[in-house]
Order: structure tokens, then C-alpha cells, then sequence
């Protein structure tokens, strides 16, 4: 799903960066599974955001909580051919859920190519031609917009390939201008709350906003940094701004954009400026974890405010949990599990191929805290093993 995962800043900084830290906008997230499956009741109980709650004693919960996979079988198609075109391997925000699409693509019986942009969107297009050239039967988009690969998109629509998306918007967003021709054959499901897209991702934002409102006792003083190069950050910030403006308490003291290659010395040096222009800021709010980790963490930490600033992060991958576990610089995170969401698009293909109605994929988000859902060590680890559940729908 487009919100969870910041898809891949697709620059030389971001590559170094991933390698140096294993940071990856979604992949140390890439979660592992249990063998316990938990049924929607039981994950419709999320974790409060936080341990402080509301004026009106109301704790902040998940608006789209986690839950299993719808179960209803849906044989998989037979001798499938799908190319998977990652927005770059070398980092671990793409090589984990296009390495989970591979997975569950053979889990199917198919045969499955990766094609890698190698963080140069420019070479989509081309990489999609390949595909189809190829003879695949299907292409999974990861991270990349219809708009960005919108003639090889009609040529592979015209041959009949079907085609979805891994945090990816077609051709019709309205944050494209909103007349476009859609291209992508179908969507992942989210759920009957999902049926405008844009809508459901600026939730994922309100429920970071609900957090930093309950932590701070109505009284937020906030820093937000957004990165407007991708789709999903727009909407993401738009669905935090306006839940904030609906806190009498609450303002955005400064409002601060950056780009992918500002990550580094470069964004640290902007969020230390801020935080000396503004004292009275209680609130810092990073839009992704390559921003915590590459700047916004390290700044709060060597401001001396951290034990003052309430910093709510990305999508809580494995290194920003290591921050709320040591303290250093980040409280919060809202998860979404990017490995589910790619068996959700295999799935989501498996149906297409064989006119089957797209099965509800289960996925949301999880607000996460130290008090709240962090685990022990390492990533965190849904208690849904989704991959059984489709494998079981699947047949195999």
C-alpha cells in the first residue's frame, strides 16, 4: 500500500545509506511471521499510540488495524510468467518486498523475473518493454507511478499483461490532475474503508497526528519535515496536518520540506536550524525512517531535547525501533508490514488472472511505542501468519 513505505528515494545517498544502516524505508520492517493466525477480532485491538491519553481520556487506536487475510479460497492460476520491476534492489526498501512478490510468486508454482531500476526511475519504462518482451503474463510494479511508466503501461495493457502495483498511484490520482486513463488492471484490497485510496492513506497520517496530540496533552508544538518528491508523503502529511488542525491546542510551529538527496549532513542541518528557531516546539514529525535515521534522529539527540521532543517517525522498520528502545531521538512509529503487502499484490494478480473477486488483504497499520507493541529486539512481527493464510487460499 502506497502509505507504508517511502518509496525508495532512488538516489546514490540513499543506496550508501541503506548499506551503512540497514535502514531501508520498509524493509528491516519486512516482517517476520508466526505460525499462530489471529482472526480480525482479535487484531481489531491494536496498541495505544501511547501511554498519556486524550483530554477526553480516549487512548489513540489504529483506524485500520491489522487483521488475517481473508481465507476464501482462490486456486492458484497455473503457469504464470510475471516480471517484477523493483525501484532498486540495492536498497532494502525495494529488495524486501519484491523478494516477498518472488517468493509468493513461486509459492504459486509461476515463474518470476526481477527487472531493477536501480534507484534511476528513467529506466522503467525500458525494464517494463523488457517484460513484456519477455512473455510475462503479469508485471508487479514496485514503488513506481503510472505516470512515470505510462507508455509501456499502455503496451503492456494493450497485450493483455495484467498489471498491479506495490505502493504505487495510476494514471487517474487526483494528485495527477485526476483525468488520466488507469492503467494498473486492479488494486490491492484494503477493506470496504478503502474505497478512496487517497482517503485511506491520509489515515495512516491522522493516526500519527492522534498520537502526538494524546502524547502531548492537546498541546503539540510541531516540526514537520516532508519530503514531496512522492505521491504517498503528500497524502501521508495532508491526512497529519488536518487531523492536527483539529486539535484547539495543537500548531505546526514550522512547516520544512527536503528532497532524497538532502538526506545526510544536509537534512541534519536543517532540523538542527529548526529546533534553534524554534524553542518552543514540543513535536518533531519525520516522514519516513531513512529521515529519522539520516537527519531528524541524530539532530533531535545532539540538540539536548530529546527527553523534551516528542519525535513520531516512519514506518518503524527495524533500525527507528532500535531509536525508541535506546531513546535516542524518536518515540513513535506507525508499522505496516511491506513483505504483506507484497504477497497482498501476488494475490491480488492470482485473482485477476482467474476473474476472482480480490480477496480483503488484511492489511493497515500499527501505531508502536516503547510501552506499546515493541518487540524485545529486532523487527517487529505481526501476529497474523499471513503467509499461511494465502498459501492455504491458494491451494498449495
Amino acid at each position: 500500500m502506497p502509505m507504508f513505505r517511502v518509496l525508495t528515494s532512488r538516489r546514490s545517498l540513499l543506496t550508501t545509506a541503506t548499506a551503512a544502516t540497514c535502514l531501508a524505508l520498509t524493509a528491516c520492517s519486512g516482517s517476520s511471521t508466526k505460525t499462530a493466525i489471529t482472526t480480525p477480532t482479535d487484531a481489531a485491538t491494536p496498541p495505544t499510540a501511547t501511554g498519556t491519553t486524550t483530554a477526553t481520556g480516549a487512548a489513540p487506536v489504529s483506524s485500520a488495524p491489522l487483521h488475517a487475510p481473508a481465507g476464501t479460497a482462490r486456486p492458484a492460476a497455473k503457469g504464470k510468467k510475471i516480471g517484477v520491476i523493483s525501484s532498486g534492489q540495492a536498497s532494502i526498501s525495494s529488495s524486501v518486498p519484491v523478494g516477498a512478490a518472488v517468493e509468493a510468486a513461486k509459492a504459486l508454482g509461476w515463474t518470476a523475473t526481477v527487472y531493477d531500476e536501480q534507484l534511476n526511475p528513467a529506466s522503467a519504462p525500458g525494464l517494463v518493454r523488457q517484460a513484456i518482451a519477455s512473455g510475462a503474463n503479469g508485471i508487479v510494479l514496485d514503488a513506481t507511478d503510472c505516470p512515470t511508466v505510462k507508455g509501456a503501461m499502455e503496451e503492456a495493457k494493450a497485450k493483455g499483461i495484467v498489471m498491479v502495483g506495490i505502493y504505487s498511484f495510476d494514471c487517474n490520482d487526483p494528485l495527477f490532475g485526476g483525468g488520466g486513463v488507469p492503467l494498473f488492471t486492479g488494486v490491492i484490497n484494503y477493506g470496504p474503508g478503502a474505497s478512496d485510496i487517497g482517503k485511506f492513506t491520509e489515515g495512516y497520517g491522522a493516526d500519527q497526528a492522534k498520537a502526538v496530540i494524546a502524547a502531548t496533552g492537546g498541546k503539540a508544538k510541531v516540526v514537520f519535515f516532508n519530503d514531496q518528491e512522492f505521491t504517498v508523503l503528500r497524502y501521508t502529511g495532508k491526512g497529519f496536518l488536518d487531523e492536527l488542525k483539529k486539535c484547539p491546542g495543537c500548531s505546526v510551529v514550522a512547516k520544512i520540506d527536503f528532497t532524497g538527496a538532502e538526506l545526510g549532513p544536509n537534512l541534519q542541518q536543517k532540523v538542527t536550524s529548526a529546533l534553534l528557531q524554534h524553542p518552543e516546539a514540543t513535536v518533531v514529525k519525520s516522514p519516513y525512517t531513512a529521515a529519522t535515521l539520516l537527519g531528524i534522529g541524530p539532530a533531535v539527540v545532539q540538540s539536548g531535547r530529546a527527553s523534551k521532543l516528542y519525535v513520531m517517525g516512519g514506518e518503524g522498520f527495524a533500525p527507528e525501533l532500535d531509536l525508541i528502545r535506546t531513546g535516542q531521538g524518536l518515540n513513535a512509529v506507525n508499522i505496516a508490514p511491506s513483505d504483506w503487502t507484497a504477497y497482498a499484490a501476488v494475490d491480488t494478480m492470482n485473482s485477476l488472472f482467474t476473474k476472482a473477486p480480490i480477496a480483503d488483504s488484511g492489511l493497515g497499520w500499527q501505531l508502536v511505542d516503547k510501552a506499546n507493541g515493541l518487540p524485545a529486539n529486532g523487527p517487529y512481527i505481526p501476529s497474523v501468519d499471513f503467509k499461511a493464510v494465502y498459501k492455504k487460499a491458494w491451494g498449495v
